[in-house]
């Protein structure tokens, strides 16, 4: 269970959301707010994030209602997120592992994300899902939106447990494939940086799945790591990189994003174009 200590931490879940809170802090926001909703543009680039807890069987999920935070929806402002944090954290639900109907919440949340963005889901557990003959609708239902599924398995041990290996067993199928490469089994203080850091880093294995043909080398037309850009000059010549006026750093493209040379040529807003010597 989430609520017993997991290594140094005294309670698994809230260190799990603290390590969330620091990670939400460091992002390159769009600055939207939750009533964007569909209509967001990301003139910035950057990211927006939802929160959505599990457990069951009753209830079986949550999340932040109407009037706080981003009220459960997909959020690019920081103080949405830290209210989301806050009342996910003063409403912990501990039970079992049903994640059926969180599938579906956040199916939902995806329809007011624009076609043109990147849609990606992790799934955090500690233990064996529960549920697993009946979500195959939901997970259909995601990859149809285009959502990219990823799974970690959260240790308390350095030693993988018969908990931990039963919950890597019902997790992992859940995920997209390639599987292995969407999934983890990590100790808690692995976390930030194989999980949280690595969606944005290129270098990583899930960067390197978000953002395919991006590296540090910068060769042939691949961009690096655009926080390593710390000057707004040398982020603006990086063609994968644009300059966040909000955030005061330097963030991808949302040109980035497009796997396709259709959505990529279609994505006229952001001003994106097809490289067919690299084909990105």
């Amino acid at each position: 269970s989430m609520s017993e200590a997991f290594g140094r931490h005294p309670q698994g879940f809230y260190a799990m959301m603290e390590m969330i809170r620091d990670w939400a802090k460091t992002l390159p926001l769009t600055g939207e707010d939750h009533t964007v909703g569909k209509a967001s543009t990301a003139p910035n680039g950057g990211l927006r994030m939802g929160l959505i807890q599990f457990s069951g069987p009753i209830p079986e999920a949550v999340k932040t209602p109407l009037g706080v935070g981003s009220g459960g929806s997909l959020t690019g402002d920081l103080a949405e997120l830290q209210a989301d944090i806050d009342w996910h954290e003063a409403n912990y639900i501990q039970g079992s592992t049903f994640i059926a109907t969180g599938l579906n919440w956040a199916g939902a949340m995806f329809q007011f994300s624009p076609s043109t963005r990147k849609r990606v889901l992790i799934i955090v557990t500690d233990g064996a899902i529960k549920d697993t003959a009946s979500l195959a609708p939901a997970k259909a239902v995601l990859t149809a939106e285009g959502v990219q599924i990823f799974g970690v398995v959260l240790r308390k041990a350095a030693v993988h447990t018969k908990l931990d290996i039963d919950a890597e067993a019902t997790l992992k199928p859940i995920t997209s494939d390639p599987q292995d490469d969407h999934f983890l089994n990590v100790l808690i203080d692995e976390m930030p940086g194989q999980v949280l850091n690595g969606i944005c880093d290129p270098n990583s294995k899930w960067g390197q799945l978000l953002m395919p043909g991006a590296s540090s080398e910068n060769q042939a037309g691949m961009h690096k790591p655009c926080p390593q850009h710390l000057v707004q000059t040398e982020c603006t010549t990086d063609p994968g990189c644009v300059w966040s006026s909000v955030g005061l750093s330097c963030v991808d493209s949302p040109c980035v994003a497009h796997c396709d040379e259709p959505k990529c040529t279609a994505d006229t807003l952001n001003h994106c174009g097809w490289k067919v010597v690299n084909g990105t």
